[in-house]
């Protein structure tokens, strides 16, 4: 750096890069040896401060990106750049790789920093308290189906932490004042009694859709498993139930998004997730090739697919072996 005073300004770019915004910094310690030194040179080449934060948080000059494009999903990006899932998550710990986006990007480097730097530093917020849930039982929904009699409402408290960091990453908190500022309220749920119907299926399987195009297949995949087969198609594409059946669940469900699940009876049973509509409900008894949901993104997903599953007593199988 040219002067004394940019070269301050790096590492206070370098510690601002580390700590919450609004936070009173403590404490901060390097894990190397830091020191501003006077140097002399033969035609220098300087950088910007900014630059050379970004050189000494990054370890590199120029950062590997991915642009996730039409199609992908979190899986497909970690196969293609020879990595699991688990490390392409670490890699991007700011990102939300649960709702990623076309032209979003994702870092594909392990972050190596020159130096590596410890803050401590003490925020006060508000959070929410978490309310209690409790079930009542009613014969008049099925069993496995929920749903809310009275909601809940989430308390409210002010915190005062303290926060020690590595390189952002947190390590340790600990809490030095908290003040309740409202209490929860407790969320009553009705709990389904009624039986469902039996139904056992025909045995032989139509397509869940007109078109199948496989854009990720059934088995391992970047370091973990894939427990059916993403099938692309345009958003709104109807999705038609494979056989005979009954509904047992159909609403949303975490990674899956929207996700129908049909038992066909004899321990067979079907999945249909990332949905944008369903148009059934658990209990209905459904015919094959019946429509019941239509082609989204909902859930860990990017492009439009059909991410099918077929399961016997619970085990994932190869869906392309029914089809």
């Amino acid at each position: 750096m040219p002067t004394e005073a940019e070269a301050k300004a790096v590492l206070d770019g370098v510690i601002a890069h580390y700590t919450t915004e609004g936070a009173e910094i403590i404490n901060v310690e390097y894990n190397e040896t830091v020191e501003i030194v006077q140097k002399e040179g033969k035609d220098p080449e300087f950088m910007s401060v900014e630059d050379a934060c970004s050189l000494i948080v990054t370890g590199t000059k120029e950062p590997k990106v991915y642009t996730v494009a039409k199609g992908d999903c979190l899986w497909d990006i970690a196969v293609k750049n020879g990595m699991s899932v688990d490390e392409l998550i670490a890699m991007n710990p700011d990102s939300d790789v649960d709702h990623l986006r076309i032209g979003s990007t994702l870092n594909l480097y392990e972050l190596k920093p020159f130096i590596n730097v410890t803050t401590t530093e003490r925020l006060t917020a508000t959070e929410r308290i978490d309310y209690n849930i409790v079930y009542e039982e009613t014969s008049t929904l099925y069993k496995g189906e929920i749903k809310v009699k009275t909601p809940g409402v989430y308390g409210q408290r002010q915190v005062t932490k303290e926060i020690v960091r590595e390189n952002g990453m947190v390590v340790a908190t600990t809490d030095i004042e908290s003040t309740v500022i409202s209490e929860p309220s407790t969320q009553v749920n009705l709990k389904g009694t009624k039986s469902l119907s039996t139904l056992v299926g025909t045995g032989s399987f139509t397509s869940p859709m007109g078109h199948l195009e496989i854009s990720s297949g059934f088995g391992s995949r970047g370091g973990g498993r894939h427990t059916g087969v993403d099938l692309r198609n345009p958003k709104g594409t109807p999705i038609y139930v494979v056989d005979d059946g009954v509904v047992t669940f159909a609403g949303y469900r975490g990674s899956y998004g929207n996700i129908v699940k049909v038992s066909h009876g004899n321990g067979i049973e079907t999945w249909y997730a990332h949905c944008d509509t369903m148009s059934v409900s658990i209990g209905d008894v459904v015919k094959k090739g019946q429509q019941i949901a239509t082609v989204g993104r909902t859930g860990r997903a990017t492009g439009y697919h059909l991410h099918f599953e077929v399961r016997k007593n619970g085990v994932p199988q190869n869906p392309m072996n029914y089809l």
